[in-house]
């Protein structure tokens, strides 16, 4: 083999080596990467508040929220996700680690979100490859519509 052909292989090897590391434990269909919060909407009212700095990315069973701040800056909220069969997306923010207990920031989606801490069901409205709405009810009664694109 020349030297020529073995980089080849190597980048070739290198690639598809990345590319399985980014769907670690398979394939979760279409919720897979990063969704860009477009619009948030509180009892049919678009929340005017809410600048469009927010993306869910989902991967295996982890859930991150992320919020892109000035300066490029992020906060970054950890949890876990599942789709069940009744169409809804469980979104748990229960979680906790040696260094932070639950409920704190890091495992507390962002407030803007209406989102509580612990578990929240969410309708499923709609899914494809590259558009996602869902509807969440809180516990006051308030209905939030999250739309997501792919990004």
């Amino acid at each position: 083999m020349t030297f020529r052909t073995t980089a080849l292989c190597t980048i070739i090897i290198g690639l598809f080596s990345l590319m399985s590391c980014t769907h670690n434990n398979g394939d979760i269909g279409e919720y897979f990467g990063t969704w860009k919060l477009t619009s948030i909407e509180v009892d049919g009212n678009v929340d005017q508040s809410y600048r469009g700095d927010i993306f869910w990315q989902f991967q295996t069973t982890v859930f991150c929220m992320r919020q892109v701040l000035p300066h490029h800056d992020t906060d970054i909220r950890w949890g876990s996700w599942a789709e069940h069969d009744d169409r809804t997306l469980e979104l748990n923010f229960s979680h906790h680690d040696d260094a932070h207990p639950a409920e704190s920031d890091m495992y507390s989606p962002l407030p803007v979100t209406g989102l509580t801490p612990g578990i929240n069901m969410l309708d499923i409205e709609s899914l494809t490859s590259s558009r996602m709405a869902l509807t969440y009810r809180d516990k006051s009664g308030m209905t939030y519509r999250y739309e997501l694109k792919k990004w």
